[in-house]
């Protein structure tokens, strides 16, 4: 870090970097202000040093807009040149160029663009826009502070209008903002002292959410051009001071407890108490530090939808506009650059910034003023964007971007870090950085949030925040998105065919086990009817068994073909998205009854057919044919229920959530399929004992045939009832996690 004791301390390009030269250019703001006269440039870069251009192009810019706002120190480009030869190599800073023209302007000078144009030998039409009368300016500032910001002249200890300022909380590029007693309400307050120019208070106005700062109204002092911006005090510091900590200590040693001891100096530093009995506070005792990650990622995405839907854009996410309160709740605050749409007078430029290190690509080229892109055309997935930028950094502790190499101008700093964007970073990539068990999921959340184009990004904070919802929900995460290690997603591509090979199974046991029975207890018994049943019973079960595994097949590859479109389309079918989940969900019931169905059939297609080819069969062997069917039916049907309805949860519905919003269904559908699975195990269990009791009533000496149930049946129940018991537990995070996601939305 460069010092700020030691203006004149000589700093290699290698050794700067951003908030290294932030921290002198606010030395330089202070300087000014301070003193009745301008401060010298020389005493903070050396002269003879090249390296230091990029500084010494930064302090100009504050500089020239000191003077021109004093109006007592005026000075031009060109005397600066005199002073700083090496303004001109490699060519002379077009950013420098360009504020001067717009200080010019602001102050009343009618200027000519071919003056500055002429500068440039090889001015493109990008720099020609620069200078253009009708382009809206936006300053290149790296420091963008005004000269004489209001609040500088207030301190602790001074009384302004209804207020006793107590402590310096912050203090910004806009505003200084003040622990305070509001004397009339005997209650503390932060105060934001401001100059009256921004839409903040009609913004904040508009946003009554658990998780945005409270603003309780606004004074102006009309004498002195200030606004007194009063709100909810938050005494637990912000999350700038966990970054701090998160950075100091190793990934394995990271945990919930990181953000107490945050709040504990925070608390300790303002002289509250600590919430000893607060549950959240205690629980963050508990949490992994992943899962602290996605508790505050939650409510800071469901803060930021709220907004959106007010139609605000917050534009300035990071650590320090994250406010805790002494239970360590998050609240998004310093509204001071966001755009509302519902405010009238306003517009997308007004007030334009943000913060460098946490823009998304499209901010970043919209602050760029050699940029042909405009603020108006961020959204809301510009905001994500820089969330889930400051939520990686919180996981890992490092910023995903690595800082950009000073170049020579604003513009090419700004360049660099569009082109670092643009071309994306894999959170995976250095895994010695992530937490100890951290989710896969969570990284894929927050590597998506990143993604240089935004319609690749998360489309709401609603849905952002259901994503971080369902890390803190591990049996949901696995279901939904399995990890490239699970068999699940190696057995991708082979939905269909292990489908049928479900369903097929047990019911070609069944009806192996059924053809001998008939053919024991009543062919055998019956003249003539050996060739007329191999006959009858071939000719059943070539129709039988292609039509029912192919409409299985069928239905299973509906679903498939629906969720490889849904993944190709850009437009998302919401409704016919939830129908199709449904009958995911219920494929294993389809499955079911269309095998009972088919057994039924069959039931009355064997006596039908013996009797048309053999002629009349005594009354008990129509009985025995019906009963003896139906009986391995349901039992056929059991199987089939349990085992399509586990993997279709497992490999089909992740397919059709991909890309959509998982909680669309609603937590009836999960409570359907559970008490549809109470049906069907009663029916495993009852059917078997049945069948049993019916083959001992018919014939006690069939020994075999009554082990062979027994056996079956015992193995049979014991497998459906292990499958039945994880189903439940599925069904269940599934059903917890979609009701929270709902709650949280209403």
């Amino acid at each position: 870090m460069l010092s700020t004791s030691e203006p004149n301390q000589k700093v290699s390009e290698s050794q700067i970097a951003i908030d290294a030269l932030t921290e002198v250019m606010e030395q330089f703001v202070s300087e000014w202000e301070s003193r009745q006269s301008p401060p010298d440039l020389k005493d903070y870069v050396s002269v003879a040093d090249p390296q230091n251009r990029f500084l010494l192009i930064e302090l100009i810019k504050i500089d020239l807009e000191y003077r021109w706002q004093q109006f007592n120190f005026p000075r031009r480009i060109l005397e600066y040149l005199d002073d700083f030869p090496i303004l001109e190599k490699p060519e002379f800073p077009v950013d420098l160029l360009y504020e001067e023209f717009h200080l010019r302007r602001q102050n009343g000078f009618e200027v000519d663009p071919e003056e500055y144009i002429g500068f440039i030998p090889t001015a493109n039409p990008q720099v020609r826009q620069l200078f253009d009368l009708d382009h809206a300016y936006c300053t290149t500032k790296m420091l963008n502070q005004s000269p004489q910001q209001a609040g500088s002249q207030f301190k602790p200890g001074d009384t302004v209008d209804d207020f006793e300022l107590l402590t310096l909380l912050g203090k910004g590029a806009f505003a200084n903002v003040f622990q305070a007693r509001q004397n009339s309400m005997q209650r503390i307050v932060a105060l934001k002292i401001s100059e009256d120019s921004s839409n903040e208070p009609q913004t904040l106005a508009q946003l009554d959410h658990d998780n945005i700062v409270r603003v309780f109204d606004q004074r102006l002092l009309t004498n002195q051009k200030i606004r007194l911006l009063y709100m909810q005090y938050l005494p637990g510091g912000t999350l700038h001071s966990v970054v701090e900590i998160v950075r100091k200590t190793a990934p394995d040693e990271r945990s919930g407890n990181m953000l107490v001891n945050a709040l504990d100096q925070a608390l300790d530093l303002r002289g509250e108490s600590r919430p000893a009995e607060s549950v959240t506070y205690q629980k963050f005792k508990s949490l992994s530090w992943s899962e602290t990650i996605c508790w505050l990622g939650i409510r800071l995405a469901q803060a930021l939808d709220y907004a959106h839907h007010k139609g605000v854009l917050h534009r300035d996410i990071k650590p320090a506009n994250v406010l805790l309160t002494a239970e360590g709740i998050p609240k998004l605050a310093d509204f001071n650059i966001s755009f509302s749409s519902h405010v009238s007078g306003t517009t997308p430029a007004a007030y334009f910034g943000g913060s460098l290190a946490y823009m998304s690509p499209e901010q970043l080229e919209a602050y760029d003023p050699t940029d042909t892109r405009r603020p108006e055309s961020l959204d809301e997935r510009s905001d994500l964007y820089s969330l889930g930028l400051m939520l990686a950094e919180l996981l890992t502790g490092i910023r995903p971007f690595q800082a950009p190499s000073i170049q020579s101008n604003w513009s090419d700093l700004l360049k660099q870090m569009i082109h670092q964007r643009k071309t994306g970073i894999s959170l995976s990539a250095s895994p010695q950085h992530l937490p100890t068990n951290c989710p896969e999921h969570l990284v894929s959340v927050l590597q998506k949030c990143l993604s240089p184009d935004p319609a690749d990004r998360w489309r709401s904070g609603a849905e952002l925040a259901s994503q971080l919802e369902l890390c803190l929900n591990p049996r949901a995460q696995q279901i939904l998105f399995p990890t490239s290690k699970s068999w699940f997603t190696k057995l991708k591509g082979w939905e269909v065919p292990l489908v049928i090979l479900i369903v097929a199974i047990p019911n070609i046991l069944a009806g192996l086990f059924n053809f001998f029975h008939n053919q024991k207890h009543i062919i055998e018994h019956l003249k003539n009817s050996q060739d007329a049943f191999w006959k009858i019973q071939s000719a059943i079960n070539l129709i039988a068994y292609p039509t029912g595994l192919g409409l299985i097949g069928w239905l299973t590859w509906l679903l498939l073909r629906f969720a490889a479109d849904h993944e190709t389309s850009s437009k998302s079918d919401l409704q016919r998205n939830v129908i199709m989940q449904k009958r995911c969900l219920s494929l294993g019931h389809y499955a079911a009854l269309i095998c009972t169905a088919e057994w039924i059939i069959a039931g009355i297609a064997y006596p039908v057919s013996m009797h048309y080819a053999i002629g009349s069969l005594p009354a008990t062997a129509y009985f025995h044919f019906l009963g003896s069917l139906l009986l391995c039916g349901l039992i056929a049907a059991s199987y089939p229920f349990f085992g399509v309805t586990y993997f279709s949860l497992h490999m089909i519905y992740p397919r059709l959530i991909q890309n959509s919003d998982f909680t669309q269904l609603a937590p009836d559908s999960y409570q359907q399929l559970k008490r549809r699975s109470w049906v069907y195990l009663i029916m495993a269990f009852l059917v078997p004992t049945l069948s049993i009791a019916s083959l001992a009533m018919i014939n006690l000496d069939d020994k075999i045939a009554i082990g062979i149930l027994t056996v079956a049946g015992t193995l049979g129940a014991v497998s459906i009832f292990r499958i039945f018991q994880t189903l439940q537990a599925d069904l269940d995070a599934l059903e917890e996690l979609s009701r929270r996601v709902h709650s949280s939305r209403k």
